[in-house]
């Protein structure tokens, strides 16, 4: 090749590495900006969410703390103790859930703003740093949302021991009303010795009075059964006769 086509060549491969190293350049450049800006506002975002779980976490311990007071207090009904002291334990094991996810998020902060400070400073890749806080910033807005529910938690622990400590007891099983029936009339008995028998208690005085003397013997009466059979006593004076006043009622 001549030697004047070799130093065009040469030329002509210096510019085209010259261009590439500059567009590799701006590229890193562009790129350095828009990483730096990615790990400022997840720094932001992972110390806003740490920021709301230790208030969470504050809002927990507050409840558990008036939980445990309600226990203490005392119930109105055994059930309600019972119920009292479970709740207060709910709250206290919210609580502990809450300040643990505070401490997450707290620590997932200082990693992100650790990865911001890196990129800013230049002691490390834009690109890594801003991956790193990303993943640090979901990881504080994981344990902010774990501190919201757990005080959540731990409010309506401290209400449900509210409630049960003034819960009146529970008012006694209705008991169904007792049937009633119509009373019956009161009936009286009385015994007395019989003084009669079934049978034909009207007799003909004419007939009966063989000898006519207005008087009938035993004999006379036996031709009616049921006379005979109470002689003795239609015979109240016992003298063996019936006369016309002890046959009254008898004589047709």
């Amino acid at each position: 090749m001549d030697p004047r086509q070799k130093k065009h060549a040469l030329s002509l491969a210096l510019l085209a590495c010259g261009l590439a190293a500059s567009g590799a350049l701006m590229a890193q450049t562009v790129g350095t900006g828009t990483a730096q800006g990615r790990t400022n506002i997840n720094s932001k975002a992972a110390h806003q969410d740490a920021r709301a779980a230790e208030q969470d976490a504050r809002a927990a311990r507050e409840a558990a703390e008036a939980a445990a007071a309600e226990k203490r207090a005392g119930s109105v009904t055994a059930e309600g103790a019972a119920q009292a002291e479970y709740s207060a334990w709910e709250a206290d094991q919210a609580s502990r859930r809450a300040e643990r996810a505070a401490q997450d998020a707290k620590r997932s902060a200082n990693y992100a703003g650790a990865a911001n400070a890196a990129a800013h400073g230049g002691t490390a890749l834009p690109v890594e740093t801003a991956v790193q806080s990303g993943q640090a910033a979901g990881a504080a807005s994981n344990a902010g949302t774990i501190a919201r529910q757990a005080a959540m938690d731990a409010e309506a622990a401290a209400e449900t021991a509210r409630i049960a400590t003034s819960a009146p007891p529970a008012p006694p099983p209705r008991t169904p009303p007792t049937e009633t029936y119509p009373s019956e009339p009161q009936v009286t008995i009385t015994s007395s010795a019989p003084d009669s028998v079934v049978g034909d208690y009207r007799i003909d005085m004419a007939a009966l009075d063989a000898n006519g003397d207005g008087r009938l013997t035993r004999a006379e009466a036996r031709p009616n059964a049921t006379l005979s059979a109470e002689f003795d006593a239609v015979d109240n004076n016992g003298d063996g006769v019936l006369d016309a006043n002890e046959l009254k009622g008898w004589i047709r």
